[in-house]
């Protein structure tokens, strides 16, 4: 495998051969046509380029020549599609730290696309965003990321009752809309900007069913380990990861090249090769840690600035209306407001 092609899991392509192998194909026969030799059971190799998952996913669906294969497989999904992740997740203490798990170490599972959360007065989206190398993604597959994010998300909380507010995908629909409503309990929103759901911010807060904090360190050191060993992840997710598990933004660039083993000069270098640089990717951290507290804690606005590193709240003040165009003090008046005129029944 060229080190330049992005990397799947072979858990993530035994869940497309599953989701076949349930609608009638075999796996051995979609690995002879594309003459691919996968040691399924083994999990060897255990990574595919994103072109080989690609031509998988392809071959996958014209073989089953189902018309909503995708949502098939989303809905069938199983914690072993995302292996080390999974047991991040599902150990973690509430839903937003479950999705900041799969936002951290998306890598391991697949180098192809990105997972983030935006929020928008009460409610937050979770956002596909493909990263394809030559062969684009299908409709299929946005579609299976959807019913896999409703279904993981309520094994997390233990609650089948979960319904999204909206998912919406970038592509036509297909002609039975009542296969969405059944498999997503909406009917999506089809020809928009990207592949997303929306939930209510409130379950963010929801202790999952299998929280448990120790064990919770215990996967984390693990899944750093083997994300520390997965040589082919860009050197922005690199960062972003070592951000995250810092869980404080009082760092330099220097100090982020002494922890991943290059100089700060050869970090710079690495992020310049990728169109972007520190000072920006902790600046779109801080935004998005931002968000959170602002939207979502009580903490006094003193208490958020120190906790993004702000040493003077006048600083704060300024990367706010620079990130959202308004005062912190003014987005949380503006999000308890919206808040207090809902009904209950809403």
């Amino acid at each position: 495998m060229h080190s330049d092609h992005k990397r799947v899991s072979i858990h993530w392509v035994k869940a497309i051969l599953q989701a076949a192998q349930s609608l009638g194909v075999q796996p051995e026969s979609i690995m002879q046509a594309l003459n691919l030799n996968l040691d399924l059971d083994a999990n060897e190799p255990a990574y595919l380029t994103l072109d080989q998952t690609q031509d998988i996913w392809k071959k996958a669906e014209e073989m089953s020549a189902h018309a909503y294969f995708g949502l098939m497989m989303g809905q069938r999904v199983r914690p072993s599609y995302f292996h080390a992740v999974a047991y991040v997740a599902m150990t973690s203490a509430n839903l937003l730290k479950a999705y900041e798990a799969f936002s951290a170490y998306m890598p391991l599972i697949s180098e192809g696309a990105a997972l983030d959360m935006a929020f928008e007065g009460d409610t937050v989206w979770i956002l596909f965003t493909p990263k394809p190398d030559n062969k684009p993604f299908s409709r299929h597959q946005h579609e299976s990321i959807a019913a896999l994010l409703l279904q993981f998300s309520r094994w997390l909380l233990g609650d089948d009752s979960l319904v999204p507010l909206t998912v919406t995908f970038p592509h036509e629909a297909g002609s039975d809309l009542s296969v969405y409503q059944s498999v997503l309990s909406v009917t999506p929103k089809f020809n928009a900007q990207r592949t997303s759901i929306q939930f209510p911010k409130a379950y963010l807060k929801t202790k999952l069913k299998e929280t448990d904090a120790g064990l919770n360190a215990l996967h984390k050191a693990h899944a750093d380990q083997m994300l520390a060993a997965h040589s082919n992840t860009s050197w922005r997710a690199k960062v972003v990861h070592y951000i995250k598990a810092s869980e404080h933004f009082q760092l330099s660039r220097e100090q982020v090249a002494e922890k991943l083993n290059v100089s700060s000069r050869t970090l710079q270098r690495r992020l310049q090769e990728e169109d972007t640089n520190f000072v920006d990717i902790l600046d779109e951290q801080r935004k998005q840690k931002a968000q959170e507290l602002i939207f979502m804690t009580n903490r006094s606005l003193k208490e958020v600035a120190i906790e993004l590193g702000f040493s003077e709240s006048s600083t704060f003040y300024r990367a706010c209306h620079r990130w959202f165009n308004d005062t912190p003090k003014a987005l949380r008046l503006k999000q308890q407001t919206k808040e207090s005129k809902k009904t209950p029944s809403e």
